[in-house]
């Protein structure tokens, strides 16, 4: 039987670790409003650049480097964003399975990988797993910053354009609700805008709007571009991925937030609920033990007051 003082032990170590979880818990709610903000800030921004995007590229001939898919597809960077710390329940497993999937498939197609990887936890997996990682940018997760993005942008961006790298893929953590985190990969580069502009071509004599996967062209542009479509395009297209980029960050930030939101939660009840077994386990203890004592007691007294008639 365990003792009352190892229970007491137990209870008070038990009681400490749910102020830490509970305190964790109220500070991840706190910012988790913050990096909500931020995306609902940012989510409005990145679809009018799209809709630009898609109303110049369905219009002008122009043929931007980072439009045109490369003809051979040897190499592909795969970029993926995990947190530094950890205490969020499966957040990183998750994104770190997914960047494994992709990476075995591009295995098995006989094509090469480059992998980059946003976050120490990320870092610290692939390189104990032996993969080969090129480079690694930390101290993101907590507070990405647009200018962080735009230095990762500019360099995938020359990796493609100067044919280092024929695809790039990135990986984050899609935020849907502090309960609910997808992970998800999309195709960064090249850009999708070159199908919808070679489908356009094939459709010159139809009236309204015509589905090109995500989005629609419509036959005539409500827009004028000045000084042209072209240089407006040659200006949005590097703002477009510094701004995915950017997108990503805020997502993943905001997806760690959420998870470590419900671990901390999950973590605080669980200890509620053993502190709760350990306080009547004490209690029982203490009262078996306190019956022990009495019946001792009663024993005693009876075998003093039968020596004392004998």
């Amino acid at each position: 039987m365990i003792s009352t003082k190892e229970l007491s032990k137990r209870i008070k170590r038990i009681s400490g670790t749910r102020k830490i979880t509970k305190a964790m818990e109220m500070i991840a709610s706190s910012k988790i409003r913050i990096d909500q903000k931020r995306i609902l800030e940012a989510r409005p921004f990145i679809d009018k650049i799209e809709d630009s995007l898609t109303d110049i590229a369905c219009y002008s001939n122009v043929r931007h480097p980072l439009l045109i898919p490369h003809k051979q597809v040897k190499k592909i960077l795969v970029m993926g964003i995990t947190a530094d710390r950890g205490l969020c329940g499966g957040y990183n497993s998750n994104i770190i399975r997914l960047i494994e999937r992709i990476l075995r498939k591009i295995k098995e197609d006989g094509r090469d990988y480059r992998l980059d990887i946003i976050g120490t936890k990320g870092k610290n997996y692939f390189r104990y797993r032996g993969y080969d990682i090129s480079r690694v940018y930390e101290n993101l997760s907590d507070h990405p910053r647009f200018l962080d993005a735009r230095a990762i942008a500019e360099e995938i961006i020359t990796e493609y354009i100067t044919g280092d790298v024929d695809e790039v893929v990135i990986c984050y953590t899609k935020f849907t609700s502090p309960a609910e985190q997808k992970a998800r990969a999309i195709e960064l580069l090249p850009i999708p805008f070159m199908e919808k502009m070679e489908e356009i071509e094939d459709l010159e004599n139809k009236i309204g709007l015509v589905n090109l996967g995500d989005r629609a062209c419509r036959l005539v542009s409500e827009f004028l571009y000045d000084p042209s479509p072209e240089a407006v395009l040659e200006s949005l297209l590097p703002s477009y991925i510094y701004t995915i980029i950017y997108m990503s960050l805020l997502e993943s930030t905001a997806s760690e937030t959420g998870a470590r939101v419900t671990a901390m939660k999950s973590a605080s009840d669980n200890a509620e609920d053993m502190i709760k077994e350990l306080e009547i386990k004490y209690n029982r203890t203490r009262q078996q033990l306190i019956t022990i004592e009495i019946s001792e007691i009663i024993s005693g007294s009876e075998a003093l007051s039968e020596s004392r008639y004998n």
